[in-house]
């Protein structure tokens, strides 16, 4: 759930999922004559013999069932892993339609996009490019130029240009596809959000961030309004648009899109879940970036509740997360400590001595929060394996500096001497 260590002015764990830059891709066309459509009746096993021999001229009803039927078998191979399986169905129905249909039929230009499909899956891109340009080849002949089966290869196409670093031809074909679904589909349909977000995710790609967080937003507005704000697909897009303020120092604006996400993700998946234990610590980051110590401990502190329900007491990462939250509790304190005292001038800068008798006891109640989180950090990590050495340093590093500033210095000796660098 969250990163290793890494030694800096505070530790701050970032989530360890790396970022999926996901396309939606389209399995069906809706195609004159027979149509594909995403329902999932029983399926009638069928064999190979049954399959040649019967020609799809015989009756249509006759071929529909068998077209379903393979489209369905493709789906369930596909959407289960079984990727060779999914190849072979894809063979036999490009084998089947080409015979029956021939080149240039829709049906055609739908198997190959089966195997155009399967083949960027495989990772055999230049296979894929090769099947998903025959189709498209084959739909801008058979189909008016803004109908949405081009959009749907369009797509594919340019995930696939994206896959072999190609973002030119990418932007093309993902712009392309854009403007037919803007022609042809209301103004808040979800294929519209489909092509703004894979466009969104190539500029991010490019570093083109300006543009990558307008096409964000329009994702996230677009799924928002056509299928609910609450999506998979919304969170998704928020979590992107939240990287992408970040990386352009926006702070704020990445903030806002985090406490959006909170909420999002407590609905989705309860309270008591690391992926709002993520969520809680993306957002801790940000108020810290911004030195908003105040509710980054408050993130925080939420975050490592969840964590003590759902880690074990042993786990590594939980002391990464209470070191974290410790390490935000001491810089508090020496902030208060500046406060009152300018470091290396000795003057006192508050003359009431209430006000200071307060900066006092802040300063010693931050200490003791931050005391026993570092203690509980290094003991998890010491009875861990040879790996979480190195972080174990950092922890008695920190902790041997807290143990000089509260006046116990025979504890910082004693902490120094079990640092191994």
């Amino acid at each position: 759930m969250y990163n290793y260590w890494k030694k800096y002015v505070y530790l701050i764990p970032t989530c360890l999922r790396i970022k999926q830059y996901v396309f939606y891709i389209g399995f069906f066309l809706l195609t004159p004559g027979i149509a594909f459509s995403s329902a999932n009746p029983v399926l009638t096993p069928m064999t190979e013999q049954q399959t040649n021999i019967r020609s799809f001229h015989e009756t249509t009803e006759l071929a529909e069932i068998i077209w379903t039927n393979l489209t369905n078998h493709f789906i369930k191979y596909y959407e289960s892993g079984d990727y060779q399986n999914a190849l072979l169905v894809a063979q036999r129905t490009y084998t089947i339609a080409d015979n029956n249909f021939g080149s240039n039929d829709v049906n055609t230009a739908d198997a190959l996009l089966k195997l155009g499909i399967i083949r960027q899956t495989l990772g055999r891109l230049n296979e894929a490019e090769n099947h998903l340009l025959k189709a498209l080849l084959i739909l801008e002949k058979q189909l008016s130029p803004n109908h949405p089966d081009l959009a749907v290869v369009m797509t594919n196409i340019g995930n696939v240009y994206f896959e072999s670093q190609r973002p030119e031809l990418s932007e093309k074909y993902h712009q392309q596809a854009l403007k037919i679904r803007v022609n042809s589909f209301n103004a808040n349909d979800s294929a519209i959000a489909q092509s703004t977000y894979n466009l969104a995710v190539l500029y991010e790609s490019q570093h083109k961030y300006e543009q990558a967080a307008v096409f964000y937003q329009q994702a996230i507005s677009l799924w928002s309004a056509s299928m609910d704000p609450m999506h998979p697909y919304v969170g998704n897009a928020l979590s992107n648009l939240s990287v992408v303020y970040n990386k352009q120092g926006k702070y704020k604006e990445a903030t806002d899109i985090l406490q959006r996400m909170l909420v999002f993700k407590k609905f989705v998946f309860g309270a008591q879940h690391e992926e709002v234990a993520q969520t809680l610590i993306n957002l801790g980051t940000n108020y810290l970036e911004q030195g908003e110590y105040n509710p980054a401990s408050h993130a925080y502190e939420e975050a490592l509740n969840i964590a003590q329900h759902v880690l074990s007491s042993a786990d590594p990462q939980l002391a990464l997360l209470m070191y974290t939250l410790a390490n935000i509790y001491h810089t508090q304190a020496r902030i208060e400590e500046q406060n009152q005292t300018p470091s290396g001038t000795g003057i006192i800068l508050a003359n009431n001595p209430t006000t200071l008798k307060d900066t006092a006891q802040r300063k010693t109640a931050l200490f003791a929060q931050a005391l026993p989180l570092y203690e509980k950090a290094a003991e998890i990590l010491d009875a861990g394996e040879n790996e979480t050495q190195s972080a174990l340093d950092v922890v008695l590093t920190e902790l041997a500096i807290l143990y000089k500033e509260i006046g116990n210095t025979d504890m910082a000796k004693a902490i120094e001497s079990r640092i191994t660098h």
